[in-house]
């Protein structure tokens, strides 16, 4: 989690046009730094000559995440987004992932027609090779995996755990030979003397991360059609039930509507109010929803909606138009007299 805190980086904007002739800049296919960068994911798999092995090492993330972002700096690449995503969210935590998907769902949203891979006119139009890129989102032994381990909690006094710490202490998943196995209990008096800004913190980079999924897997619905659409709900139900593992440890005083501040070994708290003040509070009220509909009604398409209404938050007037109804945008700039946006 101290990544979480001293992550800068907004490679969101990445998903903004490099220029007008070249939206999405060249191809980088055959570019050396790229044929390195899909070596460097790989890491180093384990070994075994007879009796000897030579145990797994795992890629140089930040080796990945400097070549990601040299090689993006030229072109919008799906491939090197997702790698970016992967090495953010293993250098930074959740708020890594969280910006990494707000990537790929900016890709998707602004640059679909320009966006490499390129579409091949000569063959239709086909997105497979775009389909398979976001399908890795929820490779088991890849994201997913790296999701599981990133720590959701951690104490100086009695360590970090994980979502993987807390699926072996359920007794979901089965420990591997290695370290003790934790307990519920270790995890809950981690989560206990855990400071709440931090859990706060936590919860709202899952939260975006959530609804930056859901509003991929609509993005690319409404690209390629249902039938040919992917399912992301690997993905999405981890973050949701990590998000949810964080938010039931946030102490709040349901009266007043706060979340009350632990000082470690106090009594005291100080009040963090949650009432809606801003725009940030709007889309965190709208991630809550979707969480909500997610664990209780979890084939319900509101969460499409509301992670669709959340798009909308920060647009201004007329991009609201152009964004819901762009033959309404003529319309209104004919009557008003206007040729621009304002």
């Amino acid at each position: 989690m101290g990544g979480e805190m001293s992550f800068v980086k907004k490679s969101s904007a990445l998903a903004d046009a490099i220029s007008d002739a070249q939206p999405c800049g060249v191809s980088v296919e055959y570019d050396a730094d790229f044929l390195q960068l899909e070596q460097e994911v790989l890491g180093r798999p384990e070994v075994e000559y007879g009796s000897s092995v030579t145990q797994a090492v795992e890629p140089n993330w930040q080796s990945v995440m400097s070549l990601s972002l040299s090689l993006m700096g030229k072109s919008r690449d799906l491939r090197v987004a997702v790698h970016l995503t992967r090495a953010q969210l293993n250098v930074y935590g959740f708020a890594g992932i969280a910006d990494g998907l707000e990537l790929i769902q900016g890709l998707l949203d602004r640059q679909w027609r320009d966006v490499h891979p390129q579409l091949d006119p000569d063959d239709n139009n086909d997105p497979l090779q775009r389909i398979n890129i976001l399908l890795s989102l929820c490779d088991p032994v890849g994201m997913l995996r790296e999701l599981r381990d990133a720590p959701l909690v951690s104490v100086r006094s009695l360590g970090k755990f994980s979502i993987r710490d807390i699926e072996i202490a359920s007794g979901e998943m089965l420990a591997v030979s290695g370290p003790e196995k934790p307990t519920s209990a270790i995890i809950e008096a981690a989560f206990n003397e855990a400071d709440q800004g931090e859990l706060i913190g936590t919860e709202k980079c899952l939260s975006n991360a959530l609804a930056c999924t859901i509003r991929i897997e609509q993005l690319l619905t409404e690209k390629v059609g249902v039938a040919r659409s992917i399912d992301l709900s690997p993905l999405s139900t981890l973050l949701h039930r990590a998000a949810e593992s964080v938010r039931r440890h946030l102490v709040v005083n349901p009266g007043e509507g706060q979340v009350m501040q632990v000082a470690a070994g106090a009594g005291m708290y100080s009040p963090l109010q949650l009432g809606i003040a801003n725009r940030d509070d709007v889309k965190n009220t709208l991630d809550r929803l979707c969480s909500y509909y997610m664990t209780h009604e979890p084939s319900s398409p509101v969460p499409l909606l509301l992670a669709r209404a959340r798009e909308l938050v920060d647009k201004k007037f007329m991009e609201l138009v152009q964004d819901l109804a762009s033959d309404g945008l003529a319309q209104l700039k004919l009557i008003s007299g206007t040729n621009s946006e304002s």
